[in-house]
């Protein structure tokens, strides 16, 4: 799977993230069937692929609006260790950060993705750690295979930060085991020039 996230302050419009949302999601070189999730954010607000729609065919209304500061509180927050309980009280949390006036849409669970088959080749594979650190180099963050929903979520938002600490920057792709690929960038262009380093050096192996 593939997340691809338009980071930093809102340049584009809706329209702008739209049409990106449908080139990819009609590549199958990137997403097969209705996978694969797109997002973009400004100063307060996320807008997020909502559930149940396909990056192929969604519209700018199809897309979710949520509090970026009601999502920051969440990595703020000591959940349960029991995973019913914290999963629970997680998509509640979620849920209470959609601002959207239709009430009805419900954002992607996993609000940052595409499915590239040949990024999951290699994420799926055996040593595949150790590999896309050679293949790819440190420019990449890998995340191991883990619980998805809230644990997943608190482990990339610890990595990352851990990584912009160590370098300096913030990390623009995490490569999770078993899943795939998590792209952001602040233009439509840089997300491309990203996906095609990757996608390059995969392919020359």
């Amino acid at each position: 799977k593939t997340i691809i996230n338009m980071g930093g302050i809102l340049t584009m419009d809706l329209s702008t993230l739209v049409k990106m949302s449908n080139t990819y999601g009609s590549n199958p070189a990137y997403v097969l069937a209705g996978g694969g999730n797109t997002s973009v954010k400004d100063d307060t607000t996320l807008y997020v692929k909502g559930s149940g729609t396909q990056l192929a065919t969604i519209k700018a209304e199809e897309f979710v609006e949520m509090s970026r500061a009601r999502l920051n509180e969440i990595m703020k927050t000591d959940y349960p260790e029991d995973d019913v309980k914290r999963e629970s009280l997680y998509l509640a949390d979620v849920m209470a950060a959609v601002t959207d006036a239709d009430k009805t849409k419900r954002p992607s669970v996993e609000a940052l993705h595409v499915h590239p088959t040949l990024v999951n080749g290699l994420t799926c594979g055996k040593g595949a750690k150790e590999l896309s650190e050679q293949l790819l180099g440190k420019d990449v963050l890998w995340i191991d295979i883990c619980k998805p929903g809230y644990t997943l979520a608190r482990i990339c938002y610890e990595k990352m930060n851990a990584y912009k600490e160590e370098y300096g920057k913030d990390v623009q792709v995490l490569l999770l085991q078993n899943h795939g690929i998590f792209v952001a960038a602040n233009t439509v262009e840089e997300i491309g020039a990203l996906f095609d380093g990757v996608i390059s050096k995969l392919e020359k192996q």
